[in-house]
C-alpha cells in the first residue's frame, strides 16, 4: 500500500502534471536516443519499431481498460452499500417505536447524530477527517449497542431481539463501506505496472521519432501520454473514497437524516 499511500497525498491535478511530465520526459529521452542512433547509421538501413509501438500501446489500453473497469465496479458497490446502510438506519429507527418509551429517545437521538455524522463526513472530508469521523462513528456504535444490550437484558422478547437485529445490520454496513472503501483500493503494484508500460511505450515513441525523423509519430506519442494521463487520474481520484470526483451520492442518507427529524419534531 506504500505507492497508494504516496498517491493519496497528491491531490488530483498534481498526478495529472506529475503523469504528464513523467511520460513526456520519457518520449524526450527516447527521441534522443533515437536521434543518437540514427547520426552512427548514416547511411545505412534504419530499423522500424511501428509494430513494437502499437502493441505496447494496445497492451497499455488493454490494461487500462480492465483497471477502469475494476475500480468503476467497486464505485458501483459503494454506491449500493450507502443506499443498503440508509436503509439500514432508517429500520433501526423505526423499531426504535418498539422499545420501552424511557428508552425510545435517547436511541433515537443517538441514530440521529449517527446518520449526521455520516453525511458530514461523506460530503466534506478529507483522508483525516474520514478517520475522525469513523472513530466517532463507531464510539456511539459502542454507546448504541449498550443501550439496545440493556434493554434485550431487561425484556428479552422478540420485540427487542428485532432492534437488536437492525442494529447489528448498521455496524456491518458500516463495516462494508470501511473494507470496500479503504482496504480494498487499487494494490501500488497494479500503479507501477500501469506507469511502466506507459514509460515503455513513450520511449519506443520517442525512440522511433527520433530514428525516423518522422514528426507524426511523436505527434501520436504525445497525444497518447495525454490520454493516459487523463484516464490515469481519473482512476485514482474514484479509487479515493473521499475525492469529490467520486464521492458516492448521499441522497438515501439525507432522506432518512430528513425523516428521522421530522419524526423528532412531530414528537416534541
Amino acid at each position: 500500500m506504500m505507492v497508494t499511500e504516496f498517491l493519496d497525498k497528491l491531490p488530483v491535478w498534481g498526478i495529472f502534471l506529475a503523469s504528464l511530465v513523467i511520460t513526456f520526459v520519457a518520449i524526450e529521452f527516447g527521441f534522443r536516443l533515437g536521434k543518437r542512433k540514427r547520426e552512427r547509421l548514416n547511411n545505412e538501413e534504419k530499423p522500424h519499431l511501428g509494430t513494437f509501438i502499437a502493441a505496447s500501446l494496445t497492451l497499455l489500453v488493454f490494461m487500462l481498460a480492465i483497471v477502469f473497469g475494476a475500480v468503476e465496479s467497486r464505485f458501483n458497490e459503494r454506491k449500493l452499500i450507502a443506499l443498503d446502510e440508509a436503509n439500514a438506519i432508517s429500520t433501526a429507527y423505526l423499531r426504535a417505536d418498539l422499545l420501552p418509551k424511557a428508552d425510545r429517545a435517547d436511541i433515537r437521538q443517538l441514530l440521529y447524530e449517527y446518520v449526521t455524522l455520516r453525511i458530514e463526513a461523506a460530503q466534506n472530508g478529507t483522508g483525516p477527517q474520514i478517520k475522525q469521523a469513523i472513530d466517532r462513528s463507531e464510539a456511539l456504535q459502542s454507546v448504541m449497542w449498550s443501550r439496545a444490550v440493556t434493554v434485550a437484558d431487561q425484556q428479552p422478547t422478540p420485540i427487542s431481539a428485532l432492534f437488536v437485529q437492525s442494529l447489528n445490520e448498521v455496524f456491518d454496513m458500516h463495516a462494508a463501506r470501511i473494507t470496500l472503501g479503504i482496504h480494498y483500493r487499487m494494490q501500488g503494484s497494479i500503479w507501477i505496472l500501469l506507469f511502466g508500460l506507459a514509460l515503455i511505450a513513450m520511449i519506443m515513441g520517442g525512440y522511433e521519432s527520433g530514428l525516423s525523423s518522422r514528426r507524426q509519430v511523436i505527434a501520436i506519442t504525445f497525444l497518447a501520454s495525454l490520454g493516459f494521463s487523463v484516464v490515469l487520474t481519473l482512476m485514482v481520484a474514484m479509487d479515493r473514497p473521499w475525492q469529490h470526483l467520486s464521492s458516492v451520492t448521499q441522497e438515501a442518507m439525507i432522506d432518512v437524516q430528513e425523516d428521522i427529524r421530522s419524526s423528532m419534531q412531530s414528537e416534541q
